[in-house]
């Protein structure tokens, strides 16, 4: 025992565990964790709450750490096995405990603070209130003798109660900041041994002398009366802890269902959602991790910096209840997705936390950016489209400082023959990749733009015009003449260019525009796969074509029309049989107008309707006096079949002029079938409920197919004047003729050849079989008063049967 006593910490262990009985200090050392815990408890509920009521939740936790020190100090000192009876003055007893509390009042303030110079004042306030504590206890003990203390010791347990307080204050900060939900043992250990170790290095410094038995002052407090005092003091303790537990308990628990319910609420946003305490992330809802592509906020990064680098963070609170704000977003796989930022404060003012709404704009961008390219692209192509050409060529004139502009208008010729033939599908597949040619042939630095259908606009600068733009257009007309292959199918179109140059052929862009379609026009009219340069001419032409059409649609008022006959004769019985009904025109200034001329243009100007409806009139009423035999064939232009009153219009005009419905003939082209063949083909039915005859004319010419004659039951196919012209001379013609002749004959349906004009093809014709012939050998077309020996009196007479032209013609009038 004496060698334990020459060391200080053998002196502390030898006074423990010879001079205390360890069933009290058991107790003392439960009472002290008790105490300790509840005062952290209190401490992190003072952090919590605002104003009066932080006041009030200090001063209980100075309250429990006070008395929790001073309890297990008088316990201990119960374990004490002094050999005398020991006494305590009230004066300093009550002094020790008010020092405690004070002190650890004041020390607990302290460490609310974040700034570390009040955390280190912290941890040396809440020390020297332990050891105030004890050494003002220890002198108010009254005991034989007297007490004297060894100073390295003392200084030792000063040292233990400061360092470890400290580190006890470190320890619950740092956890705290982590999680605030965790309860504080780590810290309340350490707070423990600091109490404790101060006690009992105290303890053991102390030695003492005993001297002479004397009576104790009056009202000094007995082991009985401490007793009591500590038993108070632990019990009060317990219950203090004991709320403190219960309510932390449940604002823990209250915390946490709000926690979930808010994580919950956040979660349901369809905007991300951030938490940030200055320029640090705490939380973030699934649309934000979702938006930035991670799946946890483990693996988010917990800098606003990485996540927003082109943000200014110092301007976090500028943007507060400030309009959204556009930045950038990376996310996991490093791209930048553009966002709209929206911040608002969180928490108590100034306490640097914000909620950031970012809200996902990409689809939005890229919706903006998909109606800009359709407000200035054309959808089917992708090509700018007219509005864009127009301020284009516009703007390029104004900059041209008088360096020649070409400008190419081009379209696709046998476009319309494609769509109809093989249907819209197939169209637009030939459009996108016609685009596609012209992007490669044009190449950079002109602007290629479609109109409208199949025509499109090159803007050619900055090359020496014309020849520059006629080699472009050559270059253009080659690329589109080879052939697309569309679904399987080989398709051939070709290409016309009208050219028109600045500022030589316009001085505007509008002039510059209508008379590169003059020139396209023109390309078109000459056959088509060409191109062809604006003349000044070309104006001329075209305001001609205007005035005839303006005229056309006067013509019928002033009794310009008339229709003229030609004959139809059979080879067999040798006779005329009837007549077709042709439109003239004579003008009174132009004269005689070729139908070839005006016919098209009264389709163009949606005039034809009208005028085929006057034909019709005028050769049924001249027809319905005829000899009962003769028959009266009519041509349909496909555009009267539009309107869907041609049945109606045919009834009508047939009972109004008598006219026998089964001596007409109503001559259609395939064009009409390929238009709109399921609407044809219902209306040629309901024309032959009528009695009426239906022929194809001019079968051969465009895309004749068999088919034709199996959705229809033609009675009449004429062959085109074309083939009977070159049938001498061309054994192709002559094959063909003879399959068409051999096609009506096994279809039972008349065939008639077109413009014969000698008596070779005539005879040649009969030899093939055909039985029925029109041409200018039989007779020239002329008014019905021509032909009056043939309408009025017998045919029989008229012609021999047999007999080659000659007789025939003399039939005819001549």
């Amino acid at each position: 025992m004496v060698l334990l006593q020459g060391l200080p910490m053998e002196r502390v262990l030898t006074c423990i565990f010879f001079e205390h009985d360890l069933r009290i200090v058991a107790i003392a050392a439960v009472i002290c964790v008790l105490a300790c815990f509840t005062t952290f408890l209190l401490v992190e509920q003072v952090r919590r709450e605002p104003g009066r009521q932080r006041l009030a939740w200090l001063c209980a936790a100075a309250f429990v750490s006070g008395t929790g020190i001073w309890a297990t100090h008088f316990i201990a000192m119960l374990a004490y096995r002094a050999h005398a009876d020991v006494a305590y003055e009230v004066g300093p007893t009550l002094l020790s405990i008010l020092v405690a509390i004070v002190l650890t009042g004041v020390g607990w303030w302290l460490s609310l603070s974040d700034r570390p110079v009040r955390n280190v004042a912290a941890g040396f306030t809440v020390g020297a209130g332990i050891s105030a504590m004890h050494y003002i206890g220890m002198d108010g003990m009254i005991m034989p003798g007297h007490v004297s203390y060894a100073p390295d010791l003392v200084v030792a347990s000063l040292v233990i109660s400061v360092v470890l307080s400290f580190a006890a204050l470190v320890i619950r900060k740092r956890r705290v900041v982590r999680n605030s939900l965790i309860l504080p043992w780590p810290a309340t250990a350490m707070f423990t041994l600091a109490i404790c170790g101060m006690h009992f290095t105290g303890m053991g410094a102390a030695k003492m002398v005993h001297g002479p038995a004397e009576p104790l002052p009056t009202g000094a407090i007995t082991g009985q009366g401490l007793t009591v005092a500590v038993t108070v003091m632990a019990l009060a303790i317990l219950a203090i802890g004991l709320v403190a537990v219960i309510a932390e308990r449940k604002l823990q628990r209250q915390a946490a269902e709000e926690e979930q319910r808010l994580s919950s609420f956040a979660n349901a946003a369809i905007e991300g959602l951030l938490l940030t305490d200055g320029a640090n992330v705490k939380k973030a809802n699934k649309s934000f991790l979702e938006t930035a592509g991670y799946s946890d906020l483990t693996d988010c990064p917990a800098s606003l910096a990485e996540l927003f680098p082109a943000l200014d963070l110092q301007q976090l609170p500028a943007m507060i209840d400030g309009t959204p704000s556009e930045c950038e977003l990376m996310t996991s796989a490093g791209a930048a997705c553009p966002v709209e930022l929206l911040v608002r404060p969180f928490g108590r003012a100034n306490a640097g936390m914000f909620v950031l709404a970012v809200r996902d704009i990409r689809e939005r961008k890229e919706a903006a950016a998909r109606i800009a390219h359709l407000a200035y692209h054309d959808v089917l192509t992708g090509l700018p489209n007219r509005a864009v050409f127009a301020d284009h060529l516009a703007a390029t004139l104004e900059q041209s400082e008088r360096r020649r502009v070409a400008l190419l208008c081009l379209d696709l010729d046998g476009f319309k023959a494609v769509n109809d033939l093989y249907g819209h599908p197939v169209g637009d597949e030939l459009l996108i990749e016609a685009s596609r040619r012209l992007r490669d042939a044009v190449g950079e630095g002109c602007l290629v733009a479609r109109l409208g259908g199949d025509e499109f606009a090159v803007v050619q600068t900055g090359a020496h015009q014309p020849r520059h733009a006629g080699n472009l257009a050559d270059k253009i007309i080659a690329t589109l003449n080879e052939p697309f292959l569309l679904q399987d199918q080989s398709v051939r179109v070709g290409c016309s260019v009208g050219i028109a140059v600045y500022p030589a052929d316009a001085r505007s862009a509008s002039d510059l525009i209508k008379n590169a379609d003059l020139a396209l026009y023109r390309a078109k009219s000459e056959g088509g796969r060409m191109a062809r340069f604006y003349e000044a001419a070309m104006d001329e032409a075209m305001r001609d074509r205007r005035d005839m059409e303006a005229e056309l649609k006067l013509a019928l008022g002033r009794d310009e029309f008339s229709v003229h006959y030609q004959p139809l004769a059979d080879l067999e019985a040798g006779t005329i049989i009837g007549f077709e009904a042709l439109l003239r025109w004579d003008h009174p200034v132009r004269g005689a107008i070729s139908p070839e001329e005006f016919i098209p243009l009264a389709e163009e100007s949606n005039y034809i309707e009208a005028l085929g409806e006057w034909v019709l009139r005028q050769a049924c009423a001249e027809a319905a006096g005829w000899q009962g035999g003769l028959r009266l064939s009519v041509n349909l232009s496909p555009l009267q079949f539009i309107p869907g009153n041609l049945v109606e219009t045919v009834r009508r005009i047939v009972a109004e002029t008598g006219m026998d419905p089964h001596r007409l003939d109503l001559e259609v082209t395939e064009g009409l079938l390929i238009r709109e063949p399921d609407k044809a083909v219902e209306i040629l039915r309901e024309l032959k409920k009528l009695g009426i005859q239906i022929s194809m004319d001019d079968f051969g010419t465009g895309y004749s197919s068999l088919s034709y004659f199996r959705v229809f039951p033609f009675d009449k196919v004429k062959i085109d004047r074309s083939f009977v012209h070159d049938m001498l001379v061309n054994p192709q013609a002559r094959a063909i003729i003879r399959s068409v002749i051999g096609l009506g004959r096994g279809l039972e349906m008349s065939v008639v050849a077109e413009g014969v004009e000698t008596e070779e093809q005539l005879a040649a014709l009969k030899i093939d079989g055909c039985t029925q012939v029109q041409g200018y050998l039989i007779s020239r077309p002329g008014p019905i008063a021509h032909f009056e020996r043939v309408v009025l009196e017998p045919r029989t007479a008229a012609l021999e049967k047999g007999r080659s032209g000659k007789p025939l013609r003399k039939a005819a009038g001549e």
